[in-house]
């Protein structure tokens, strides 16, 4: 760990653990001490005590903590788990969570985020699902993961854990987020299960080792879930579903919501209809939701598969400029892309809405004008606030 980083690190993660320091507070540090690694000199020191919002409270509380052994004990056991701890100026740390109100100084991640997790999509339900809203959360997830959207979720019993199983069962990318320390697996059930997801994505806490999974931590977290996602899609949820708060943090963050239909003599969908009921968007399929979503996701691609007029330089385009569809084998023989490599180049094209796919397997490339005029919408009223 560069000697720079660290610092800037120790700095930050000792601030977060002094009692009644937040987010808030963190972001007035900030504008009076820039960059925040000099909060340990003593001129900065002698500045903020003489300060009368800050005082030499504030200043003795952080000059006793940080000369503790207690950060060098946790980085090195962090180190042993393999697990990083990232700040929140740190390149790695997620741009979206960032942006939103209240974002963890300090994440603890087991795996690693790439690029391509800014386009995310969170499932989230009940821990008592009916067998159609497991199988409703599994599909969801793997035709989602298939097509290149990373799948965030909260590794609870019933909905989380089976959209995570869904994305990993198409070899797609997954985050998980707990309400524990990450060498405290909540359920215990899911051991297997979180060391799958650490090697298909990550899970990530903002909580300390040993850090028990009391019932308040689980609220805070799901403002994580939300955070790191485009949008928030309900499967299954009663009315008083802890999961109902992520769609609320959804909302508060400006992030869109998407339920489920469900039975309407089920307890496990009153929530979700419920939530229609509210104005969120209906969703029947994964197409639903990347439809919805397609400006977004075209913004945040790379500038180079957004090309606009210029999509016909892609060599996959190329070999789909005619009028009939082409079969992913007959593009495997033609492009010199293996398998593999078409296949995400294929999804990164889809998403970008340059490419549609068909049900029997087949591509065929939209064409601008076509595709605007029928990708309209009819217009629906926003979610109130839940």
């Amino acid at each position: 760990m560069a000697e720079h980083h660290t610092h800037a690190l120790k700095v930050i993660w000792t601030l977060n653990r002094i009692s009644g320091f937040g987010p808030q507070r963190f972001k007035e540090l900030c504008e009076a001490v820039s960059p925040i690694e000099q909060l340990v000199t003593p001129e900065v020191s002698a500045r903020l005590s003489a300060d009368s919002a800050w005082g030499p409270r504030f200043v003795s509380d952080f000059e006793q903590a940080f000369g503790l052994p207690d950060f060098e004990q946790e980085r090195d056991a962090c180190e042993k788990l393999g697990i990083n701890m990232i700040h929140c100026f740190d390149p790695a740390y997620p741009t979206r969570l960032r942006e939103i109100f209240d974002p963890p100084l300090v994440l603890y991640v087991r795996g690693s985020f790439v690029p391509e997790d800014e386009i995310a999509i969170a499932i989230v339900g009940t821990r008592r699902p009916s067998v159609y809203g497991l199988r409703t959360a599994r599909r969801f997830a793997s035709e989602l993961a298939a097509r290149g959207v990373t799948v965030v979720s909260g590794m609870a019993r019933g909905i989380d854990g089976e959209a995570h199983r869904g994305a990993i069962s198409v070899r797609g990318r997954t985050i998980a987020v707990l309400g524990s320390g990450l060498d405290v697996i909540f359920p215990k059930e899911h051991a297997g299960l979180f060391e799958q997801i650490a090697a298909n994505g990550a899970v990530v806490s903002e909580f300390p080792l040993g850090t028990l999974p009391l019932p308040f931590h689980f609220p805070k977290r799901n403002r994580i879930i939300s955070g790191l996602t485009m949008g928030v899609l309900a499967v299954e949820a009663n009315e008083r579903s802890g999961s109902l708060i992520t769609t609320s943090c959804a909302l508060d963050e400006g992030r869109e919501v998407y339920a489920i239909p469900g039975p309407v003599d089920s307890v496990t969908s009153r929530g979700t209809n419920q939530l229609i009921q509210r104005g969120a968007k209906l969703a029947s399929s994964a197409d639903d939701i990347l439809c919805d979503l397609s400006p977004q996701i075209r913004a945040a691609l790379p500038p180079a598969q957004t090309s606009g007029e210029g999509q016909t330089e892609d060599p996959i385009l190329k070999l789909l400029c005619g009028e009939r569809p082409v079969h992913f084998d007959e593009l495997v023989a033609s492009s010199g892309f293996d398998a593999h490599d078409l296949s995400d180049r294929l999804i990164r094209l889809e998403l970008a809405g340059q490419v549609k796919r068909t049900l029997g397997g087949e591509y065929k490339m939209i064409r601008t004008q076509h595709h605007e005029k029928n990708s309209i919408k009819p217009p629906f009223h926003p979610i109130n606030k839940i």
